[in-house]
């Protein structure tokens, strides 16, 4: 292709139809759409070379921060606020024992099979950066599972929360590998409930506050427009301040998503209209679709491993991961109704956003004249962080695929079964329903025969008793 500007425009239009065939697929098979759109990125990156992954690299962190915030806000808005708080204790419970049981095995892998002789620190690093799921993709399966509400808002409560885990973790490792980085459990300790509670109070407030403002504005051009901007500023300042823009994307669409709920509790006068109707509920739907279309294609190009031992420990990796997972979901859904929804919270495992931008920070401190002790260390590790990054994202998204279509498909054939069961005792229950039918014909028949037989037997008797009244007369 001669001209890049006509190459680009024809890739992001077929990407588009891709994305919009694959959730049209989803719908009807139950192939999630992020497996085709990650298959077309390797496609059009590592193995044809039609795109440079590696000149995208550099995109990674402004594409996945637009894309958190677009895919938290519309989760955010298809959840339940009453349900957010009576799930929130057992998605914590989730989201903290499924992060330290997968980033002490990923770690421990790390250290005796791909950098032995590495100080553990290095693949302490791994492990908090693929210690979670990914919100980005839990949250867009779950959304489109037919899950109960219950099931759907812990698995996005928790894997919202693992995303916060897995940086702020992350970041307190590389504090601590750094020349004269010393962080404690302490201070770790509060940079966590630091982001909590300054990304949870900001999105609340500013949602409650941008709803009084849509009273005056819904009418207003353009006012969709309005509410993601004031999505992205919400993300910009939480992460400004301290917080966690994540937490304050999912509050901000929690509080727009439950707008007569709102108006409940903070018992204020009722809007006579919805602010917030159809309209853009699917407008702000549209744009996570968009940007989680070109999100799973980007994850796709970034591959670049070759090493064979990359491979089968990442794959490794991911099989153990799962296996931690179904504990952690058992150990959190002890004594629920969520029991018949175990196995389908056990695959949704997959990493994504949060381990593919934080794969990307050793590169910032891989230069050896800035930090000569870790420098050259990262530098040699910085691709094996991305490769193992993208090969465990690539290995949990196939798994959680696979398994996910295979459950349906068993739901489904025992469904089957259950109609036909139901329909062949219908038919039982009608033949027993005529028979007896029958019966009690023929139950009428003889009664009125016997009754008839009745009828006549007085007649007889009164002859019998004459005869016998003249055979004595005849006697005397």
């Amino acid at each position: 292709m001669h001209d890049p500007v006509t190459f680009a425009l024809i890739l992001a239009g077929g990407i588009i139809v891709i994305g919009f065939l694959g959730n049209h697929l989803f719908k009807r098979t139950g192939i999630p759409d992020m497996l085709f759109l990650m298959i077309l990125g390797l496609l059009i990156g590592p193995v044809t070379g039609l795109v440079n992954g590696t000149s995208l690299m550099r995109f990674a962190p402004y594409l996945a921060a637009v894309a958190l915030v677009f895919i938290l806000f519309d989760g955010g808005m298809a959840m339940n606020i009453y349900r957010v708080f009576s799930e929130s204790p057992r998605a914590l419970i989730l989201a903290v024992t499924s992060f330290i049981a997968s980033a002490a095995v990923t770690s421990l892998l790390m250290a005796f099979i791909v950098t032995p002789g590495v100080s553990l620190l290095y693949s302490l690093l791994l492990g908090t950066i693929l210690g979670g799921s990914s919100s980005t993709i839990v949250i867009s399966m779950a959304s489109r599972l037919k899950m109960s509400e219950k099931g759907s808002t812990i698995l996005g409560l928790e894997s919202v929360i693992n995303d916060i885990l897995c940086i702020v973790i992350s970041l307190a490792v590389i504090e601590i590998i750094l020349p004269g980085g010393t962080v404690d459990l302490a201070t770790v300790a509060k940079s966590v409930a630091s982001r909590f509670s300054i990304g949870a109070v900001l999105g609340a407030l500013i949602g409650v506050g941008w709803l009084s403002i849509l009273k005056r504005v819904a009418k207003a051009a353009y006012s969709y427009m309005l509410t993601l901007g004031v999505v992205l500023l919400a993300y910009a300042l939480s992460e400004f301040l301290g917080g966690s823009g994540a937490l304050c994307s999912l509050l901000f669409g929690i509080i727009l998503g439950n707008e007569k709920e709102i108006y409940g509790i903070l018992k204020t006068r009722k809007p006579t209209s919805q602010v917030v109707d159809a309209g853009l509920k699917r407008f702000e739907s549209e744009m996570a679709f968009l940007l989680r279309t070109f999100f799973f294609v980007y994850l796709g190009l970034i591959v670049t491993t070759t090493s064979i031992t990359i491979i089968l420990t990442g794959v490794l990796l991911s099989f153990s991961l799962l296996l931690i997972r179904f504990g952690a979901v058992r150990l959190a859904t002890v004594r629920s109704e969520l029991t018949q929804e175990r196995t389908t919270m056990s695959l949704l495992l997959t990493r994504g956003l949060a381990a593919a931008v934080l794969a990307t920070l050793p590169l910032q401190y891989a230069d050896p004249t800035n930090y000569p002790v870790v420098g050259k260390i990262f530098q040699q590790l910085s691709s094996t962080y991305i490769n193992m990054a993208v090969v465990v994202i690539l290995t949990t998204s196939i798994i959680a695929t696979s398994s996910i279509l295979t459950l349906k498909q068993k739901n489904k054939k025992q469904h089957q079964n259950r109609k036909e069961n139901r329909t062949d005792n219908t038919e039982q229950t009608l033949i027993k329903k005529q028979k007896l039918t029958n019966e009690n014909f023929s139950l009428r028949i003889h009664t009125q025969v016997s009754h008839k037989a009745t009828a006549n037997t007085p007649t007889c008797q009164h002859f019998s008793l004459w005869d016998r009244l003249k055979q004595s007369r005849a006697d005397a």
